[in-house]
Order: structure tokens, then C-alpha cells, then sequence
């Protein structure tokens, strides 16, 4: 499909670790054998679907996976795709203070380039935990040795995440690094969030369309970001949740694949990394 380049990513985790920071998860749901094999399973649906599209992406992968599943870090790299940082283990940004920030990063960073045999330049941190209390993270990012951070969510009422007045489009900040901010669309003076994880599987596919096609006419990128929970056969189901938390986290999950490539034939979509070649932002 041609026409203006969207981004298309995906956040390599595991669905229990990953959820800790949201909720207790009884211990009998908590299973590193199962885990492995979630991500494994899952993540290996989602390079079918690509290689079925003809179709690269940027895959954020925790550190630790790097070290637990090589093997898998290595496939997704051998397809051609972007392999991009998530951090060393699945917590929020701002339950590290710096020293500690820094050297997660680090040793995730430096994990995945091992493993992958490729330069790791982008960064997405957990939970798109970078918000007005630890803009900080930029600076240690740029640092650290990356190109473009994608952690930013420029909407002002999520309970998570969020930079208000945050900029729609990307940027490179005065550090030298690029901002690649979640999408958005600017309604009656609200940034309304779109294009993945929850927002692609409540709204019906034909919203979405309109708001990637109303973003592009824009001059902006579509962000896509999903999870292998959300793509893969796969699921973890926890019964103990509230019916609120069930819904957050599982509604519309069986729509995903079908929506994803209903995506990929109607835009065009390219790797983060090579989006910002082709906008000499890199």
C-alpha cells in the first residue's frame, strides 16, 4: 500500500509479568515455564502475520528476554525487523531513580545488541511510563546512546500515562533525541488516543481508519503498538480481577488479527528506525 508512512511496533513482554504493576496477580497465574512459552507462541503469530503482508516492524523487547529466549531475539532480528529496547524487566520508569534508570538501561540495551548482532537505537519505556515527573529519562536515554525514544502518550487524562501539551508530532528535542509520541487525535481541543493496544480493540475498525486517514492527511505518522497477548492464541485469563480490570485488559482481543490486517492493506507502514531515515530525523 503506498501513501504516507505509519509506524508499526510491538511491546515483546510477557502478559503476567507486564501486568504487575496494574494489579495483584495470585501467585498460582505466575509461571516462568508458561510465560516463555506465551511470548514464544504468541510473538511467533505475529512475524507469521508480517512475513504473510510482506510487512517490517519495530519490535520493543525487554532485556530479559534477551536473555531468557535468545533464540527468539535472533528470529525477529533474521526477518529483517527493528529490534528496539523496553527496558531490562517490565516496570515503570518512575520506580527507578536515575542511578538505577541509567543502569537498567544500560544492561538492556547492551543485552539485546549481544544477542541480536544490531545496533539497539530505539526506546520504549514500560507502560509509556515517561511523564512530566521524569522527563529526566530523555536525557540519560540520549546518553545511553539512542536515537528516538517512543514512550510518550500526549493526552492529559489516562491514569498511567500521559504528557499533557505534549507535542502530536515527531520531533528531535534539544538533547538530540527524537520523540516518537503515540497517536492522537485533536478533537474539540482533546487528544483523543488511537491506533493500539486497548483504543485498537474497542474502537471499531472503521473509526480507526477514519482517525489514521484524518492523521496522515495531517503530514503525521500513525502509531500502531501491540502486545503478543493481544495478537497470539495464547491468553492468560484471571478470574479474580474486577470485571473493570477484565474488560481493560481482555475486551476485543479476538478482533486484533483481523483489524491489524485490515490496517496493513489500507496504509503504508515502515519501521520506526527507517521512519526516521526517511524524514532525516535520524
Amino acid at each position: 500500500m503506498t501513501g504516507p508512512a505509519n509506524i508499526l511496533t510491538f511491546d515483546i513482554e510477557g502478559f503476567i509479568e507486564a501486568s504487575h504493576d496494574s494489579f495483584d496477580v495470585p501467585e498460582r497465574y505466575i509461571s516462568a515455564e508458561s510465560e516463555r512459552k506465551e511470548i514464544e507462541v504468541n510473538t511467533t503469530a505475529i512475524l507469521e502475520l508480517l512475513r504473510r503482508h510482506n510487512q517490517k516492524a519495530t519490535f520493543f523487547i525487554l532485556g530479559r528476554i534477551a536473555g531468557d529466549m535468545p533464540s527468539l531475539v535472533r528470529k525477529i532480528a533474521g526477518e529483517g525487523h527493528e529490534v528496539a529496547c523496553h527496558g531490562l524487566i517490565h516496570r515503570r520508569i518512575h520506580k527507578f531513580d536515575k542511578i538505577a534508570c541509567r543502569r537498567m538501561i544500560s544492561d538492556a540495551k547492551n543485552m539485546l545488541e549481544d544477542v541480536s548482532g544490531r545496533q539497539v537505537v530505539g526506546f520504549r519505556a514500560p507502560d509509556f511510563s515517561i511523564t512530566k515527573t521524569n522527563l529526566w529519562a530523555f536525557d540519560i536515554l540520549r546518553e545511553s546512546g539512542f536515537l528516538y525514544d517512543s514512550s510518550v502518550y500526549p493526552i492529559d487524562f489516562h491514569d498511567v500515562y500521559g504528557v499533557g501539551g505534549f507535542t502530536r508530532a515527531p520531533f528531535r528535542m534539544q538533547n538530540g533525541l527524537v520523540e516518537i509520541p503515540m497517536s492522537t487525535a485533536h478533537i474539540l481541543g482533546k487528544n483523543i488516543p488511537f491506533g493500539g493496544g486497548g483504543y485498537l480493540r474497542l474502537y471499531p475498525f472503521a473509526l480507526t481508519k477514519f482517525l489514521f486517514s484524518r492523521l496522515n492527511t495531517e503530514g503525521l505518522p500513525g502509531v500502531v503498538y501491540l502486545h503478543p497477548f493481544e495478537m497470539g492464541d495464547v491468553v492468560t485469563r484471571i478470574r479474580e480481577i474486577s470485571n473493570i480490570r477484565k474488560f481493560r485488559t481482555y475486551y476485543g482481543i479476538s478482533s486484533v488479527k483481523k483489524k491489524l490486517s485490515n490496517l496493513l492493506r489500507n496504509f503504508s507502514f515502515t519501521t520506526a528506525e527507517d521512519y526516521l531515515k526517511m524524514r532525516s530525523l535520524e
